[in-house]
């Protein structure tokens, strides 16, 4: 029987099934590039074993289909380039089985599902989507990405504080340009941080803060399990916090920042000796270049992803070699 199914490249397909039903014993559906695509089945009622359900680049999909919260073995939903996408039937309903939600590029959905059952949650370039669910908020989150400016302002300040996520270890915030007004990562308002970064946190990713100058004294050290840092696209940031980076960090990697470049010349920057003791340190590098090639190429969700599955031997380490040159 028919567990995995792959369909790419089929210019002209507009279903999947003429009788909107799917094989019974489908465990891995995967739909990639099929920009006529209109609908996936009409209800997944029958599909129990279904686990991982993947949908790329598939223009006039309007609606995933009904019955997704009956699937209670499904782990897995990846929707990417689906710009006519404009909500999760059921009332948002998902199943208690599902750990993994990724939703990139679609421009049109207005409202998440429920995500109360949640291990790992990306969302980017979806700007339409202005509020998340009054229930369901995703206690047991060990990975959140976010990217665009609506979504990073609504979860990093309208849904709360980010340390109700306790188990929370890897962030990643791309504010596409935004938050202009911020000058310090996290910004202060009356001597208070505006938002409290948990100190759960081994991976923190920021990107596209376009006028940032520091980094918070008080928030980093708080983050005493801190071990990767990625600062991309801040093209105003010079100064790392005053009081140093944790001493738990084994790996930075910087891009797009120049004055900080300029600062972190070896020996004789200003900000030098904040990163000399680091491990693996990189200032425009070819790893991170690496990373952002393949992020807008879409073959990875975040930087995480790629940089975990990379061989580590490609990062050079400060101590063998002045990489700030």
């Amino acid at each position: 029987m028919l567990k995995h199914l792959e369909i790419h490249d089929c210019l002209e397909l507009t279903s999947l099934s003429s009788r909107n039903q799917l094989p019974t014993a489908l465990k891995r559906l995967v739909v990639r590039i099929c920009p006529k695509l209109e609908s996936v089945a009409d209800k997944l009622q029958n599909n129990a074993s279904l686990e991982h359900l993947e949908i790329w680049n598939c223009e006039k999909l309007k609606s995933l289909p009904e019955g997704l919260h009956k699937l209670y073995h499904l782990n897995k939903i990846d929707i990417w380039g689906c710009p006519s996408l404009v909500s999760f039937l059921d009332g948002g309903a998902l199943p208690t089985s599902l750990r993994e939600l990724s939703i990139s590029y679609c421009e049109k959905l207005e409202a998440l599902p429920n995500l109360t059952y949640l291990e790992i949650l990306t969302i980017r370039e979806c700007p339409s989507i202005t509020s998340f669910p009054e229930e369901g908020y995703p206690t047991n989150l060990t990975s959140l990405s976010l990217s665009g400016m609506n979504i990073c302002k609504q979860v990093l300040f309208g849904w709360g504080l980010l340390l109700r996520l306790m188990s929370l270890r890897d962030l990643w915030i791309d504010v596409d340009g935004g938050f202009p007004d911020w000058k310090l990562f996290p910004e202060e308002e009356d001597g208070k941080l505006m938002m409290m970064l948990p100190s759960s946190l081994t991976t923190l990713w920021i990107c596209d803060f376009p006028n940032i100058v520091f980094l918070s004294s008080e928030a980093f050290q708080k983050l005493s399990a801190l071990e990767q840092s990625w600062i991309w696209f801040c093209p105003k940031f010079a100064s790392l916090p005053d009081k140093g980076l944790p001493p738990s960090l084994l790996e930075l990697d910087v891009i797009g920042c120049p004055i900080l470049k300029k600062h972190c010349k070896k020996g004789i920057g200003r900000e030098w000796f904040k990163i000399a003791h680091i491990p693996r340190a990189q200032i425009d590098g070819r790893l991170g270049n690496m990373v952002w090639d393949m992020m807008i190429s879409g073959y990875a969700h975040n930087a995480g992803w790629i940089f975990n599955t990379m061989p580590k031997e490609i990062v050079i380490s400060t101590k063998d070699y002045d990489l700030h040159r």
